[in-house]
């Protein structure tokens, strides 16, 4: 035992692995989906370059994975596809930019109603099935609105949910903002 003012090796103990967890888990979500947003974008880039193994890897992995392969819904850097469709890179770079502004009024968002949640995601259900089911051909614009407004409003509906923005005395008195 150190005697008062001496250094000690030992640090305090402040809850653990899962106290950090709780206190740093929108860095790691937040780290998480820029990797995941991000790596579709670097293997055209990869590519361009003359790194064909890690740009193929990545191409694999996205597109056999988590992402169709067609690659007319795809945007273009140079002369090769972005490793997911144009919808996917609305969703996943909406859901980081969506984190990141999370961050600034993590202390003042409610989260957002499920009712309100399926209004904000049936643009794109609706664009998406009636292109699958052949009815009409969706743009790369429509692609993009509908899964920007379903990245955002997933993470509007998520992210509160963990802080306990709702469920804090202080806060229960206030009324939640109107939608």
């Amino acid at each position: 035992m150190a005697r008062p003012g001496q250094a000690t090796s030992e640090a305090p103990s402040d809850g653990g692995i899962f106290a950090f967890i709780a206190r740093h888990w929108l860095f790691g979500v937040n780290a998480l989906t820029a990797i995941y947003a991000a790596l579709p974008l670097a293997a055209p880039a990869l590519k361009a370059v003359g790194l064909h193994l890690p740009a193929q890897a990545i191409y694999f992995v996205y597109m056999n994975f988590f992402c169709h392969q067609i690659l007319s819904r795809h945007f273009y850097i140079g002369d090769y596809p972005i490793a997911y469709c144009q919808r996917d890179l609305a969703i996943y770079t909406s859901m980081f930019l969506g984190g990141l502004a999370f961050a600034l009024v993590r202390d003042r968002l409610w989260p957002l109603p499920w009712t309100v949640y399926g209004i904000l995601i049936l643009p794109m259900a609706v664009d998406g099935f009636t292109q699958l089911f052949g009815w009409r051909e969706s743009t790369w614009a429509l692609r993009v609105l509908t899964g920007t407004l379903f990245g955002l409003a997933s993470v509007w509906l998520l992210y509160p949910r963990p802080t306990g923005v709702h469920r804090n005395r202080s806060l229960k008195q206030q009324v939640p903002p109107p939608l």
